[in-house]
């Protein structure tokens, strides 16, 4: 079957842990059967075909409404991929259109995702890209499933860079932060000069960090000039870095009580503000 092509609503599984969502809108499934029996076309819902079963991976309120206004099939856009595949894809559902997804929609997919076959090895910024939430609810969650229990201490993560990705081992990291800190720094003041192994100078990194501070432009203006130059990708690395390199002091300032935490943060599993701060509507509301 190709994009588009009518599939059997009795051919599609519903039951393989593809509902992103918390509960499902039964309101916007009757007003979706109505604008179905009108006439209205609707987006093709996504379903994955192990060569067995029909995986439903995006479009429950769709495969719904359609049933509830009396059709037999649906437009769908058919995918070759085993159950894993649709749960994985599942979970990035509805990130920037369809129905506005809810704290708990978010927190249900950021769960999955880390505990999937798939995310285990994935970086909290990866997982977070891909589900659609900020990186700090992604890592709060994290912490809180691991002090549970429910998934392991992460040994190692994947990491891309220069378009390569390569498996990082981040089982002695703790070591060597310890190390570090009883490392005797260096006073710029006296002559000094500070190394840091991976991001070079500190002092050019703290350069970096003030002229975006105070540059006048916009984030987006300035992604534009970056995307912009020849050596984007080169550019793009070291920001990364620097990006690893500043969480990193953030959280040896934080451990050694240097960093108070701000009460109330919106970061923290279930704020509707941390887990909404990336949000963008765009396209047509369906799910």
């Amino acid at each position: 079957m190709k994009r588009g092509d009518s599939l059997p609503i009795t051919n599609i599984r519903l039951d393989g842990g593809t509902q992103p969502r918390a509960v499902l809108d039964f309101e916007a499934i009757e007003d979706y059967a109505e604008a179905m029996g009108a006439g209205m076309k609707f987006p093709a819902v996504v379903v994955f075909y192990d060569g067995e079963n029909y995986w439903l991976a995006d479009g429950f309120h769709r495969v719904k409404a359609a049933y509830a206004a009396g059709f037999d099939a649906v437009q769908a856009d058919i995918q070759q991929g085993t159950l894993e595949d649709a749960q994985w894809y599942s979970f990035s559902a509805n990130r920037n259109n369809g129905l506005r997804r809810t704290t708990q929609d978010k927190q249900r997919a950021i769960k999955a995702a880390l505990t999937h076959s798939r995310g285990v090895t994935l970086s909290d910024r990866q997982i977070a890209r891909h589900v659609g939430v900020d990186q700090k609810t992604v890592s709060n969650w994290r912490r809180q499933l691991q002090a549970s229990e429910e998934i392991p201490q992460m040994g190692a993560r994947t990491v891309s860079r220069l378009g390569k990705s390569y498996q990082q081992d981040t089982s002695n990291i703790a070591k060597k932060n310890a190390r570090r800190r009883k490392r005797p720094a260096q006073d710029p003041a006296a002559g000094g000069h500070v190394e840091l192994q991976g991001f070079g100078p500190l002092e050019a990194i703290l350069r970096a960090v003030d002229a975006i501070a105070g540059c006048e432009s916009s984030p987006v203006e300035l992604a534009g000039l970056l995307a912009a130059r020849p050596d984007r990708e080169q550019l793009i690395s070291n920001l990364e870095k620097a990006n690893e390199f500043l969480e990193l002091c953030a959280a040896e300032a934080k451990c050694a009580g240097v960093v108070q935490q701000p009460s109330g943060d919106p970061g923290l599993p279930g704020s509707q503000t941390g887990d909404d701060a990336d949000h963008a509507r765009t396209g047509p509301a369906v799910a």
